[in-house]
């Protein structure tokens, strides 16, 4: 049977057009297809068409001269895992040829056609077959056509055919169309004259359509939203597609909203070269009907551009606007929240070495309601360098920083600021601890424009650090509940001293006072910025204890500090604050418990020995069995943090799939001081195999940002729902527990687990 090696049918073809279309075997009912096979039904391994033998077999074999046989009864062709099988097959050697009829079955791991007839042509490689069914092996597409022709150059071809993605027998959804075609280089398909049909009930007709047969984008409709709330109405939101070309897309938005018109969103993303992207965002609201404002165009622009020049110099920018200080409020945009007070601008340029590192920058603000106007920074350059070990053991380090501070209100100073920071440290490490011993100098200099003239023009300051931090490293076996564990005792220690010196002739540009935990107790400042460096005769002491089992994963961390004043800390911001006349700071504690691979807590807490009274503290506990599966609770509680109000909240969140179908997901935060919701926010998910239906609902407090007409009318609460249909194969997937709970104010924090 060697003269079958010239007339295997589909080979080549099939092949081919598998490479690009990808695959799946029999399926049955199942969602999920099985993987691509490695071996044909028969366990040949799927070989080259260069590499393999060709064997034929059938009950009765007819020889029609030199050129032709007739093989009839259960016929089999084998060549390097591809399977041809038929009731009769007629092999044309002269023509290059094959027919065959009956039964005809073609299988070769990435592609299987069943049909009642095929006519193939070898030299040319292609072929044409009647009433036949496929699947693109390795997913769940699949279909039937009348007619469907084959080949390596143009793909695949059906007349009167089907398309979809369900597994069933009863498909819930299915493309009907008079002619479509699979590309099998860009795994796209086309259809013409098609009709789109949910549960074998037409619903749609498109003249024309393209869908995806693998994971590429192609231009054209995305799936729409449905949202109805109490601020926008009735919302309908159609994203458009368009692939510009293979470093250029843009998708386009259309979005209707009954209470206040139709917004176009447009986001258009670029590549230059390898190293070079970026993405502009544009909304646009010509007029709205419910805004209150002096101007109803409600517009919003953000440009965002990250890239490299070469090995060493990197820029970065990020720039938006927005027509007034209610945008995120009443419009629900992508690019920022509603609790958002400002909105930040910047642009950067480093060079990045193992010697001297250089950074420009530039940082502008746009406040948004009745808050203060921070400073730009208009520019900020930074030079540094780190030199380990560079002189008998010593290693050294310096910054300096030139900045230019501006602010928007003339009633406020400016300044231009100049910082030198070098330091010298000493460190000694080995397993059982290390001491460092570091001397370090803040030399500043300030030139301040100040209106009121309460600030002096010219200020120089000069303040030296001594900081000696130390920690041990001590550990034991430990035996629990009959199981063998390591655990260690990491005492640390730190002392700080920073000579007084008044600084009350220094206007506060980039300075604030920083939060408070345990990592905090060893940081030598207590400002953010500058402006401020407080002074310091302090002691810190602090342990950390942890627990690793017999893999060596961390089962529990416990870490409890304190410091010791040995002098008043005197240098403060306004009105005192950051001021320290107690004996010692806030006891400050954490904990992190991984009991197993499902739960985990974690807790922080500041606790003020001399009132007695807990400062600040934090508490979650997570449940989670997978990314479809996890339960969140979280308390937070900060005295104090404003005249005199606290911050009392406490919230649980979740997602649960509760088969291979159904998901639920909710969340709920609650303010323990006012008695009342914060943001209520759930829904639930309906995930078939071939399309899913999420639905949402939310309920959360409204922002009010200032006083002016912008905000006037709001209601307390905001209340909204929304609807996606998802037909999965045309551009849709599912979504995991987590990323279903993110859309909330107050969204869903994934823990951090190191060892799991």
């Amino acid at each position: 049977m060697t003269k079958v090696r010239h007339w295997l049918l589909l080979s080549a073809v099939a092949a081919s057009v598998s490479q690009a279309l990808a695959a799946e075997q029999e399926f049955g009912k199942t969602c999920q297809p099985p993987p691509l096979p490695v071996k044909s039904s028969e366990g040949q391994d799927i070989k080259p068409l260069n590499e393999s033998a060709i064997q034929a077999t059938a009950k009765e074999t007819v020889i029609q001269g030199q050129d032709s046989a007739l093989l009839k009864g259960n016929v089999k062709i084998n060549q390097g895992g591809r399977e041809l099988s038929a009731d009769e097959a007629l092999l044309d050697r002269k023509n290059n040829r094959i027919k065959a009829k009956g039964t005809v079955s073609f299988n070769d791991g990435r592609l299987h056609l069943s049909s009642d007839s095929l006519d193939a042509h070898t030299d040319e490689n292609r072929a044409d077959l009647e009433s036949v069914t496929y699947k693109l092996l390795g997913t769940n597409a699949r279909g039937s056509a009348k007619k469907l022709h084959v080949s390596q150059d143009d793909g695949m071809t059906l007349e009167g055919g089907n398309f979809t993605t369900c597994p069933a027998d009863d498909p819930a959804w299915a493309i009907d169309a008079n002619e479509i075609h699979v590309d099998p280089d860009e795994g796209w398909g086309e259809a013409w004259g098609a009709k789109f049909r949910l549960y074998d009930v037409p619903v749609f007709y498109f003249p024309y359509l393209s869908f995806p047969v693998s994971g590429e984008r192609k231009s054209g409709l995305l799936y729409p939203t449905f949202t109805s709330s109490d601020k926008r109405g009735l919302e309908y939101a159609q994203p458009i597609y368009w692939n510009i070309a293979p470093n250029l897309d843009a998708t386009i938005t259309p979005r209707y909203m009954s209470y206040r018109g139709t917004q176009l969103n447009t986001q258009f993303r670029y590549l230059v070269g390898d190293d070079d992207l970026g993405q502009f965002n544009i909304e646009y609201l010509p007029n709205d009907r419910k805004f209150a404002g002096a101007d109803d165009t409600r517009y919003l622009f953000n440009w965002q551009h990250s890239g490299k020049a070469d090995e060493h110099w990197r820029y970065n920018a990020d720039y938006t606007t927005l027509s007034d200080d209610a945008y995120f409020v009443d419009m629900d945009s992508k690019m920022g929240s509603s609790t958002d007070t400002q909105i930040t601008r910047t642009g950067s340029v480093a060079y990045l070495s193992y010697g001297w590192n250089f950074l420009a920058e530039v940082k502008d603000f746009e406040v948004l309601g009745d808050y203060p106007e921070p400073y730009k920074v208009v520019p900020r350059l930074e030079l540094s360098r780190d030199d380990t070990n560079f002189w008998n053991g010593l290693d050294f380090s310096f910054y300096s920083e030139l900045s230019s501070f501006d602010n928007n209100d003339n009633t406020q100073p400016t300044a231009e600021r100049l910082h030198l920071e070098p330091t010298i440290s000493f460190p000694l490490n080995s397993p059982a601890g290390n001491l460092t011993t570091e001397l370090k100098l803040y030399q500043t200099f300030y030139e301040q424009h100040d209106p009121t003239r309460r600030l002096n023009d010219s200020v120089s300051r000069t303040l030296p650090q001594l900081r000696v931090y130390g920690q041990l490293n001590f550990e034991r076996q430990l035996e629990l509940a009959g199981r063998n564990y390591r655990q260690t005792l990491e005492p640390q220690f730190q002392y700080l001293y920073i000579p007084k010196e008044d600084q009350s002739d220094i206007g506060l540009y980039d300075t604030t006072l920083l939060g408070e935990d345990y990592h905090a107790l060893f940081r030598n400042r207590r400002y953010s910025g500058l402006d401020r460096i407080t002074d310091a005769n302090q002691v810190t002491l602090g342990v950390t204890s942890r627990i690793f089992d017999q893999k060596n994963q961390e089962r529990m961390r416990v870490s409890i500090g304190q410091i010791f004043y040995l002098r008043d800390a005197t240098v403060g911001l306004e009105n005192d604050v950051g001021q320290v006349t107690n004996s010692t700071s806030a006891l400050a504690g954490e904990i992190d418990l991984r009991v197993d691979k499902n739960w985990s807590l974690s807790s922080n807490i500041l606790y003020d020995t001399d009132t007695g009274k807990t400062n600040k503290g934090n508490f979650r506990v997570d449940y989670r069995v997978s990314d479809d599966k996890l339960v969140q609770f979280t308390h937070r509680y900060v005295r104090d943090i404003s005249d005199g109000v606290n911050i009392d909240q406490a919230g649980i969140s979740g997602a649960w799939a509760v088969n291979s179908n159904w998901k639920v997901f909710a969340s709920h935060y609650e303010d323990l001081n006012l008695h009342r919701a914060e943001e209520t926010y759930g829904g639930f998910e309906y995930e078939a195999c071939c399309f899913a239906v999420r639905v949402t609902a939310r309920r959360h407090l409204n922002t009010i940002l200032s006083n002016s007409i912008e905000f006037a009318g709001q209601p307390t609460y905001e209340n909204s729902i929304s609807f996606e249909f998802i037909f999965k194969g045309l551009g849709g997937h599912g979504t995991s527990g987590d990323q279903l709970l993110s859309k909330g104010l107050f969204s869903y924090r994934e823990p951090y687990n190191l060892s799991y």
